[in-house]
């Protein structure tokens, strides 16, 4: 399987597009492995297990630990948990509270008294707790939640919570070599073989967190270049790209590329003059074609001419594994690199990438879906890594599988194998000593103090400790070695290539009910700039459009009402049929709505095809529900009576819809009226009504008969006099709680039938946030839930409630990651805050921060071309909760603080506001977010996630007192309130005898 020289990026760009079995298929077709070479390998690396496995009394604390608390036991989950948070808690009395959840929360009575259990053997807590030992009767064993109750009573909660920090730091050295480069570089004293030093950190937020990690790698270059020297090794550094940019997206790559560029070009050329080896750290899909963007500036800057050390790592799990290993050889040739580094991991983002997919309607996934594909796909990568003549290959594994292909694939080439640092170091101890001339091995070593450790430690958690990992599995003598190691190539033609049939693909998310809308994959840069071109080039005339005068309203009702009968009769699989149709109309005309949304409502592209993909998923929901939940059903009843109960239309329904979703809740609201056999009268927002006009051409087109919308525009009074109408049977309304309130009385002053009224209005939505969270995690969904969408959501967070422990560094990153977001013009794909609606709108913001008494903490600035358009992001402080009495329906923060102990009392303030729309808490004790959940009582409740967006027929969407009357858009029970249930009986025996009766045997 021969590179095949200069190659464009096209060719990753299509890998990346295949489906998986062809895949999988096209890697099965370029591996030329012999029957011998694999027959070989397979027996080579069980030979290696079982002599690993006689060994098992010498393996490390971290080996111990992941076989003894596995993630599929609520003991793994638990210590998984304390691990995360524990050692970042500030105040006593969270951690303590976290620390009696989890560990109540499991069966320990497995785990107890086992010699090689990390956190419950008896000599551990003897030596954690200051040399004091605890017996353990037989009795309490059986039940440990007694007996970690009576222990914690014993010793204090202050004393367990300190132990358990111990113990915790005592896992936490396993995973992490030090917590500085100095103490990592002293550790490597009496260490065999050379380091890959990773200086730990979630991504940077802020610049000044970029500029953290600048000064961090810089410094760790100069040491590490010091200590090389004076003990005669070749130690070096992996660098994250998301540590040097706040905004390493691929939305943001005009703007950030260059800086980033020019920042690490800085790095770079110090390490080539101390000739350290550093390599560019592979992260999440979406990222993979801006980060070879990056390394081509790189390497190509005459800057770096000559330089051999600059490497990249290659994730095997991926489709484009392959393709960006030939890409990474045509690059080396021709910047005239005879041996660039590759580094050859699995991959760590797994899960996610699943979900990721999911979540964003891809086609595909960016991954293999079977532990065995990507066990193949690595080891095609491998072979065709062996391939290329200009790259140097290091591979990364913990696999004996793995480690035995690379000596039979390498041909006498030289390479390095690399492992993390406490794991494989057993095994690759037995293959050094199995096999002649054994390559170096270097340790992927991570550094950093016990805060930026958690979440790496818990991602190494989640991906070595699961029951398919071979980690995991090495060293069980339960399972036979040969279930342990298997040929990859042999299984994944055993099942004909097929992805895993428990994930469905992301278009089939919702099975047989509907199809899910198409996303965008912002990680491929061709069809994201082919989506914009279209847009672009779209033509879009704005037809005048003038109010809806009185004898057009008339007319409107009565070609609604004529229309009525027949529509209202029509079978529920032609309703379906017909929003289906309309369905796929929407998304055939994407880059003409996506215009519309931009020109005319202000979204920029994400939020504009998110609102598509919500109207593409009301049609479908709706069509779905209405053949599934509309048909006649017969009621179990007496012998001799037939009890029939039906749905039916209630007529002409109005749909009176806001500007802030034209779209989506403008034919959310049809949608469901149509699919539950009502003809509607729509009257789109004022802002938006060529958005609406072209939504009912499509409606048209998709074949639903003329009359059963009916369009009217304008503003209040237009609303007002459709609500009032006699023909009026119900109204379906998004918006205000005034407007609301209005529409309210006049259904009540009408004479004639009760009007059903379904309202959808807005809220003080809060989000709570305890001291046990990730800061830098929570400070990403309260950027996205205030200030996406400009904020004009009603979902968008309006009040943040921070503990006051952590309350003070939560602003300051808060504020310093505001101002990395950009405000600016929609039709630029980097702007984060685009305009709000209309002057009206802007000077009715304005005049609020004119006249509040809240404190300011940060307002944004605004370039002048937008200074009348645009507003930029705010963040407020109040005193108490009550000060907030109005929505305010733009990019304003509100932050309160609140002590820990008066968190009931903060969330009893919550509750008394009224609304009871949306929700947020953010916390690592689950029992604290139920219970936040059930005092507040908001119609949608996210705990530990943003809190805008909520996904059709997932997460319906409503809420309750001034927040609307229910129930939820996009939930299993909207569609009945727009109709009316039809009950027939009938006495089957009135024109004779009851013959089913009679012909029942005895």
């Amino acid at each position: 399987m021969r590179p095949s020289g200069s190659l464009s990026r096209s060719r990753i760009t299509q890998a990346g597009r295949l489906s998986e079995d062809a895949a999988l298929r096209a890697l099965h077709d370029q591996t030329s492995l012999s029957m011998e070479t694999r027959a070989r390998i397979l027996d080579e690396a069980r030979t290696l297990v079982k002599a690993t496995r006689q060994h098992a009394h010498e393996r490390s604390l971290l080996d111990k630990f992941l076989a003894e608390f596995r993630l599929s036991s609520d003991a793994g989950v638990a210590l998984m948990c304390i691990c995360e948070a524990l050692l970042r808690i500030p105040d006593a009395g969270t951690a303590e509270a976290l620390l009696k959840e989890k560990l109540a929360s499991a069966n320990w009575h497995e785990h107890l008294g086992n010699a090689e259990s990390v956190f419950l053997n008896a000599s551990t807590w003897a030596l954690l707790l200051t040399g004091k030992t605890f017996t353990v009767a037989p009795e309490v064993a059986t039940n440990l939640r007694d007996w970690i109750t009576k222990w914690v009573a014993g010793v204090g909660e202050s004393v367990a919570r300190t132990a358990m920090s111990r113990a915790v730091q005592i896992v936490g050295s396993e995973f992490v070599f030090g917590r500085t480069i100095e103490e990592a570089l002293t550790r490597t004293k009496n260490r065999q073989g050379p380091f890959s030093f990773d200086m730990l950190g979630e991504g940077a937020r802020t610049y000044e967190t970029a500029q953290h990690y600048f000064n961090a790698y810089a410094h760790a270059l100069e040491q590490v270049a010091e200590h090389n020297h004076s003990a005669n090794i070749s130690s070096g550094l992996s660098i994250k790209l998301s540590a040097l940019h706040p905004r390493y997206e691929p939305l943001q790559r005009k703007s950030m590329l260059e800086p980033l560029v020019n920042v690490l070009l800085k790095l770079l050329h110090r390490a080539a003059e101390l000739n350290i080896d550093v390599s560019i750290d592979a992260e999440e899909a979406e990222r993979l074609e801006v980060s070879l963007d990056v390394f081509e500036a790189l390497v190509r800057s005459p800057q770096l001419a000559g330089w051999e050390g600059l490497g990249f790592v290659v994730q095997g799990y991926s489709k484009r594994a392959v393709a960006v290993i030939d890409w990474l050889e045509s690059i080396a040739r021709k910047t005239g690199r005879s041996a660039l580094p590759v580094r050859l991991v699995k991959g760590a983002y797994w899960d996610s990438e699943i979900k990721r997919a999911q979540l964003d309607g891809l086609d595909g996934y960016p991954v293999f879906t079977r532990k065995a594909a990507t066990d193949f796909a690595w080891l095609a990568a491998l072979a065709r890594l062996f391939d290329c003549t200009r790259l140097y290959p290091q591979v990364a594994t913990h696999n004996a599988y793995a480690i035995a292909a690379a000596i039979n694939l390498s041909n006498g080439r030289p390479f390095e194998y690399q492992r993390l640092h406490g794991m494989g170091e057993l095994l690759y101890k037995q293959a050094s000593a199995s096999y002649r001339n054994f390559p170096v091995v270097r340790t992927y070593a991570p550094v950093g103090d016990h805060r930026n450790l958690l979440s790496y430690l818990v991602r190494r958690l989640l991906e070595n400790g699961a029951n398919a990992s071979f980690v995991n599995r090495l060293l069980d003598n339960a399972l036979p070695i040969e279930k342990v190691v298997l040929d990859p190539m042999e299984a994944v033609t055993a099942y004909g290539f097929a992805a895993n049939p428990q994930i469905p693909l992301p278009c089939d998310l919702y099975g047989e009910s509907r199809v899910n809308s198409k996303g965008i994959d912002l990680g491929d840069q061709q069809a994201l700039n082919t989506l914009w071109s279209a847009v672009n080039a779209e033509t879009v005339e704005e037809r005048p459009i003038e109010d809806s005068h009185t004898a057009a309203i008339e007319e409107a009702f009565k070609s609604t009402q004529d229309k009525y009968p027949r529509w209202s009769t029509q079978p529920v699989s032609e309703r379906r049929r017909l929003l289906d149709r309309l369905a796929e109309n929407l998304e055939a005309h994407t880059p003409k709505l996506l215009r519309l949304l931009r020109d005319e409502a202000g979204k920029t592209l994400l939020d504009a095809h998110a609102e598509l993909r919500e109207a593409v998923d009301f049609c479908r929901y709706y069509g779905s529900e209405c053949e599934r939940e509309f048909k006649s059903q017969t009621l179990v009843g007496p012998t001799g009576e037939r009890n029939t109960l039906a749905y039916q239309g209630r007529g002409v329904f109005v749909c009176i819809s806001p500007w802030n979703f034209p779209l989506a809740i403008f034919l959310g609201q049809i949608s469901a009226a149509l699919a539950a056999g009502n003809t509607v009268i729509a009257k789109p927002a004022e802002q938006t009504p060529q958005i609406a006009t072209f939504a009912i051409e499509l409606l048209h087109e998709a074949g639903f008969p003329r009359g059963c919308v009916e369009l009217v525009y304008g503003g209040a009074d237009v609303g007002a006099a459709i609500v009032r109408h006699a023909q009026t049977a119900g109204v379906a309304f998004t918006g205000s709680v005034v407007t609301a309130k209005s529409i309210q009385r006049s259904l009540a002053e009408k004479d004639g039938p009760i009007v059903p009224f379904i309202a959808e209005t807005g809220g003080v939505n809060v989000m709570i946030v305890d001291s046990s969270v990730l800061l830098e995690q929570t400070v990403d969904d309260v950027l996205t839930s205030a200030f996406r969408s400009t904020g004009q959501r009603c979902s968008a967070l309006r009040l943040l409630c921070l503990q006051d422990d952590i309350a003070e560094a939560f602003l300051v990153e808060l504020t310093r990651a505001v101002r990395c977001l950009k405000v600016g013009d929609s039709k630029d794909l980097s702007t984060d805050v685009g305009p709000v609606i209309d002057r009206q709108a802007k000077e009715r913001i304005e005049g609020y921060l004119a006249k509040t008494k809240a404190s300011l903490l940060y307002r944004g600035g605004v370039e002048p071309e937008f200074e009348n358009t645009h507003l930029a992001p705010t963040i407020l402080s109040i005193d108490a909760i009550e000060e907030l009495t109005e929505e305010v329906f733009g990019p304003v923060l509100h932050v309160y603080r609140y002590p820990k102990s008066n968190w009931k009392q903060t969330l009893t303030a919550v509750r008394d506001t009224g609304y009871g729309l949306t929700f947020g808490v953010q916390t690592r004790i689950e029992g604290r977010a139920h219970e936040a959940a059930a005092i507040v009582g908001a119609g949608n409740v996210y705990v530990n996630q943003n809190m805008i967006g909520a996904t059709v027929g997932v997460q319906p969407f409503g809420g309750h007192g001034l927040s609307g009357t229910g129930p939820k858009a996009g939930g299993p029970n909207y569609l009945k309130r727009f109709a009316r249930e039809a009950m027939v009986t009938e006495n089957i025996v009135a024109t004779g005898g009851n013959h089913e009766l009679l012909r029942l045997e005895g």
